[in-house]
């Protein structure tokens, strides 16, 4: 039997509509459901929590970015120093020279520095490179120095 049918038999039989259950009705006394100021506080914890979420990415994003370069500085500077104990590339002093006269095309915007100082020791130079970025310095560009100490009888 239908809630219809049982209703019409029910006004017939009493003369007033029945009381239907409280699962049945949208609303109850107690409040059921959500207010409009509830909604908004939750559609402001979520915008909130999206903007600290996309600040993390960003910030995450950026220090991804600076260990890439950091790498590819010290990969540069480590193959001018084999370069230089090879013999291949001169101890001469030199700055500012980009690294894609040694290199390939895709080390364009990183310059190198070479400089060589005597030591107390017999025999010995200490070759400083140094590796950094083409860029101005309000983007704080990366820049990496080591120091190979050599015999002079290699170069």
């Amino acid at each position: 039997m239908r809630l219809a049918d049982a209703t019409f038999g029910a006004v017939l039989r009493t003369g007033h509509p029945p009381r239907l259950p409280a699962k049945l009705c949208r609303r109850t006394a107690g409040g059921a459901g959500f207010s409009l100021l509830e909604v908004i506080l939750a559609l402001a914890i979520l915008t909130g929590s999206i903007a600290v979420l996309g600040e993390i990415a960003r910030s995450a994003l950026r220090n991804a970015q600076a260990a890439r370069d950091t790498t590819r500085a010290q990969l540069l500077c480590e193959g001018i120093l084999n370069e230089i104990a090879a013999g291949l590339v001169p101890c001469d002093p030199v700055f500012d020279v980009p690294c894609s006269q040694l290199f390939d095309e895709r080390d364009r915007g990183w310059l190198y520095s070479i400089e060589s100082m005597a030591l107390d020791e017999d025999g010995l130079i200490a070759v400083q490179v140094t590796v950094r970025q083409d860029l101005p310095a309000t983007h704080q560009p990366v820049e990496v120095t080591l120091v190979r100490w050599l015999m002079l009888s290699q170069m």
